[in-house]
């Protein structure tokens, strides 16, 4: 039996985090966006110097902090983030963190032009001397850098400066180690000025300085301030007990992670010490959080890689993309389905699977996506269809051996009609699997939710009366079909297809895409390429009637013929499940690396969801059982999920 919807609404993480007892107020700023289109001229101007004073060190310090700022964030993200699932960044964060965390990094190439011009001896000294560099410039730091930037933290926090710069920072509760490095723009000037005597200082006192010295100097603060910005619980006694010198030395990240929590305590850069003799120190711990066990994992969706646009999501290369949509590179459609082949098959010697993070469901189930190292190559050609049903199996097999796994789903391209007839030739070579065989593993496809998902889309526009549907011929279009001649007796269809699928005096049939144009809504639950609708949409001879194609396809490829139209056809992704942010049914990253929104999910891997919590023991394989449909809907909107609104104007 169905377990009981889970229904509670939490706080989002942002308010709970701010929820304290004592100093905890949300900080100010004034809502000013700064265009970051053109921030990479900020990055290749200083090469137009390269005649009058060197360019290489500037350069090799940036792409130097750029390395290890991704390298700690990826870090971060496998070793601390991945596995809890109540970790997660809003969007909204993410977006605005990615538009500002490097500019700091240029604006300091900039301010070394004219330092290098000016004081070339500053950067260009004997080699020798580099080891003292760095020692007179540690020594700079510990004893000019440190209060002073005390001293200008505490000036930032004054409600003016708070409201025109520092609270830009401090919109970011939780944090991720990149956060460290995103400021208001006017403030990094402020920065440039607080550190810079670290290495100008020295260079006044003792007349040498290196560009190493100072590339290294700040490589080694970029590493340390993530540190402090980091989810990371350090309480040894080295660094909590207050006989131990580090206590007052060097901060551990729930020393900083207060300042961020309480707002007006903790100022220090990175030692403790000024905030003890100036009374400003409060003790903070991040709450000691309950997890489901490590090794519990209830549910697999096996996912696929739909081409170089999702391999740019995985947060491993940037949890600031995990969100994004699918982007086309510059490089044919064809030539980008090679590359990502030449990728996923480098890949595979290596790791066959890759694995997403896990999340909570309903808080007692454990979830994951895991994706096949297949490229859409691999869908594409018969001949490897064996292949990729085995690994299949395999990784069936491999996360039952490993964490007792039962439950499985198949994302998309994993459950084609040609590759296993919808799921039905991998029910059938688990029962055939000596291992396998009396495991009880269940094989889901979702698709009766998406049907549900993508019926609902149409049959809630009232005033619609007709519509052109391409991609109607699989089991989820023939199912919707059907569905809608039933409840809207006056809808016509017309289907893109060579084959007469359903016998209905509503549905007619077209295999001229042109006739799209007639058309004001074009359902496509089939992936058709850019040339195709280019070539459609000339080829009409009158008005092209179209207003919106609605898109339920995965991958979701944006489609330029349609985009740069001259009828401003909306090209809108469908098929979508979104619920409020705070609903606690899912907890984690359950979201990403599909190209769509947070809180968004495909009805597909919902369904298996909710397979999962009410503890079917059947598989859901081959063709779709209307009946259970409108059961499968009703569940979902339930649990707060349910399709995103649409306008066809």
């Amino acid at each position: 039996m169905c377990k009981r919807p889970e229904t509670k609404i939490e706080p989002p993480a942002e308010e709970v985090s701010t929820q304290l007892k004592g100093e905890a107020i949300a900080p100010s700023h004034t809502a000013k966006e700064r265009s970051t289109k053109y921030d990479w001229l900020l990055f290749l101007g200083p090469a137009l110097f390269w005649k009058i004073t060197p360019i290489a060190p500037m350069y090799i310090t940036v792409i130097a902090r750029m390395f290890f700022t991704h390298l700690i964030l990826s870090l971060h993200y496998m070793f601390v983030d991945k596995e809890n699932y109540l970790n997660k960044i809003s969007e909204k964060q993410l977006k605005r963190e990615r538009d500002d965390y490097l500019t700091g990094y240029y604006l300091h190439m900039w301010a070394q032009i004219p330092l290098q011009l000016l004081f070339p001896s500053m950067f260009f000294s004997d080699n020798s001397g580099i080891k003292q560099c760095i020692f007179e410039a540690f020594l700079a730091h510990i004893f000019v850098v440190e209060p002073l930037y005390y001293a200008a933290h505490r000036w930032l926090h004054v409600p003016t400066q708070m409201k025109a710069m520092h609270g830009f920072h401090h919109l970011s509760i939780n944090t991720l180690p990149s956060t460290s490095l995103v400021q208001n723009f006017h403030e990094h000037f402020l920065y440039v000025a607080t550190f810079g005597p670290a290495f100008f200082l020295p260079y006044l006192l003792f007349g040498r300085q290196h560009w190493v010295a100072v590339g290294g100097y700040l490589v080694a603060f970029d590493v340390i301030n993530s540190f402090g910005h980091s989810n990371i619980r350090i309480r040894s006694w080295l660094f909590t007990s207050k006989y131990s010198p580090l206590t007052y030395l060097f901060y551990t990240p729930e020393v900083h992670l207060g300042h961020h929590a309480y707002f007006n305590k903790n100022f220090c850069l990175f030692m403790p010490l000024w905030d003890i003799m100036l009374g400003t120190y409060r003790e903070y711990r991040k709450k000691d959080v309950q997890l489901l066990p490590k090794n519990q994992q209830d549910f697999v969706f096996i996912g696929h890689n739909g081409g170089l646009g999702h391999l740019l999501t995985i947060p491993e290369l940037s949890v600031y993309n995990m969100y994004d949509n699918y982007v086309r590179t510059w490089l044919p459609l064809s030539t980008e389905i090679l590359v990502m082949h030449v990728i996923a098959s480098i890949t595979r010697l290596l790791a066959p699977f890759y694995y997403c993070p896990r999340y909570c469901v309903a808080n007692e189930y454990i979830g994951r996506i895991v994706c096949l190292s297949r490229s859409p190559y691999d869908y594409m050609k018969s001949s490897r269809y064996n292949d990729v049903n085995k690994d299949i199996v395999k990784l069936i097999k491999k996360e039952h051996q490993k964490k007792g796994t039962r439950k499985f789903g198949l994302g998309n391209l994993n459950k084609m009609k040609q590759l296993n007839d919808g799921g039905i030739e991998i029910a059938k070579m688990v029962k055939e699997d000596e291992y396998l065989k009396d495991k009880n593993i269940r094989v889901w496809t979702g698709d009766t939710l998406t049907v549900a998902s993508v019926y609902h889309i149409i049959a809630d526009m009232p005033e619609l009366q007709s519509f052109y549907y391409i991609g109607a011929g699989g089991k989820v279009g023939t199912a919707v079909c059907e569905m809608l001649v039933k409840s809207k007796p006056n809808i016509k269809i017309k289907i893109f297809s060579r084959h007469q699928i359903l016998d209905h005096p509503n549905i007619s049939y077209s295999t001229d895409l042109s006739e799209m144009a007639d058309y004001e809504v074009v359902l496509a639950g089939k992936i058709l390429s850019n040339k195709m609708y280019k070539t459609a949409l000339k080829n009409v001879s009158g008005d092209v009637r179209t207003r919106v194609l609605l898109d339920y396809t995965v991958p979701i490829m944006p489609i330029e013929a349609i985009q740069k139209h001259s009828a401003d056809i909306k090209h809108i992704r469908v098929g979508l499940l979104k619920t409020q942010t705070n609903n606690a049914f899912l907890k984690g990253y359950w979201d990403i690396c599909m190209a769509h929104p947070q809180y968004h999910i495909v009805p597909c891997h919902f369904g298996c969801l909710l397979h999962t919590v009410c503890e079917r023991e059947t598989n859901e394989v081959g063709d779709i059982c209307q009946k259970e449909v409108d059961k499968l809907w009703r569940m979902a909107l339930a649990r707060g999920f349910s399709n995103a609104q649409i306008e066809v104007s």
